[in-house]
């Protein structure tokens, strides 16, 4: 299996060069070694961020076992695009061998089914789409799950602007996950742990939350006991636009917003604006907002990963958690 960017040891052996040179350049910091008998180009390398480093690694593994490997978990996750928190240490494979499962060499090693329930995505082999997305709920935590299984149901558009192999997606590949079949894949586990954690995580889901961020600011909605919030509220400004707001509570005439950076860094997210236009922008949303009534609070990703800050600002908005003394 081709990917020009590795340069390959036993390429170089088969054509009569001597392999050991590769090792030499990537002393000379000219190459990078991916793994054992593979390098990349340093320029190249550096160009990648720690999804698409992830991503080389895994070619890496295809090119150099004779058994192409099947990727599960948070590594076959990046390659779906589900909303994955982080990018994981390890290669995650699963192996139907039961005394398979040790991690070493970078790669972790599960025990599960390889003849069923994995396909062909672009050029590497993974758990499908439902598999991936329910062992990573019954396996992750709250939040993290509930992030996995809202991006895995998420109704958005696709097709031959996502590459299928690309490992830096911006949303889920293929159509939503049905939620019968993700129901299905929680009542085929064997565990009752598992299968209670996993269900539970799906029964709180939803296909309306837009991002990671947005899913995981409503986990910890839901481990702090706050009211659940209306998603995605609809209002017209007296501009005549309309806003569309994260979170919405209409008996509070209250709505909060998750403030994720990539809206005003990302140029595809901010519609070819400028930064400076993207603020002004928002700050006249947020103003038209408020000429209707409402109250508006906002938190980024550090306060809503302080259960204690994003408590404070949930009770400025006039929010008082539900649980019990």
């Amino acid at each position: 299996m081709a990917f020009p960017e590795l340069l390959l040891a036993s390429d170089a052996t088969r054509v009569g060069q001597d392999a050991r040179q590769l090792a030499k350049r990537a002393m000379r910091g000219e190459l990078v070694r991916v793994r054992r008998g593979t390098y990349v180009r340093s320029a190249y390398w550096a160009e990648l961020n720690n999804r698409q480093r992830h991503g080389l690694q895994a070619a890496a593994l295809v090119n150099t076992t004779r058994t192409a490997p099947i990727f599960n978990l948070q590594t076959a996750a990046l390659l779906w695009g589900l909303g994955v928190v982080g990018v994981p240490k390890h290669l995650c494979t699963v192996t139907a061998d039961p005394t398979g499962g040790r991690s070493k060499h970078g790669i972790r090693r599960s025990f599960g089914a390889c003849d069923t329930g994995a396909v062909q995505l672009g050029a590497f082999r993974v758990t499908d789409k439902v598999r991936t997305t329910m062992e990573l709920a019954a396996a992750l935590n709250f939040a993290e799950a509930l992030a996995i299984v809202d991006s895995s149901r998420r109704n958005q558009r696709w097709g031959d602007a996502l590459e299928v192999d690309d490992w830096n997606k911006d949303r889920a590949w293929g159509p939503p996950s049905d939620v019968d079949e993700l129901g299905d894949a929680v009542s085929a586990f064997t565990s009752q742990s598992r299968k209670r954690r996993a269900g539970t995580i799906l029964e709180l889901s939803t296909d309306k939350s837009e991002s990671v961020g947005e899913s995981m600011s409503r986990a910890q909605m839901i481990l702090l006991n706050f009211p659940t919030p209306s998603l995605q509220g609809s209002f017209t400004l007296r501009t005549g636009r309309t806003a569309r707001t994260d979170f919405w509570w209409p008996e509070l005439d209250l709505v909060g917003e998750f403030d994720g950076y990539g809206k005003y860094l990302r140029n595809k997210l901010r519609g070819n604006q400028t930064i400076q236009q993207a603020v002004m922008a928002e700050k006249a949303r947020e103003n038209g907002l408020r000429a209707l009534g409402l109250t508006v609070i906002r938190w980024d990703w550090s306060d809503m990963m302080n259960p204690r800050m994003f408590a404070r600002i949930l009770n400025d908005g006039g929010l008082r958690s539900l649980r019990v003394a």
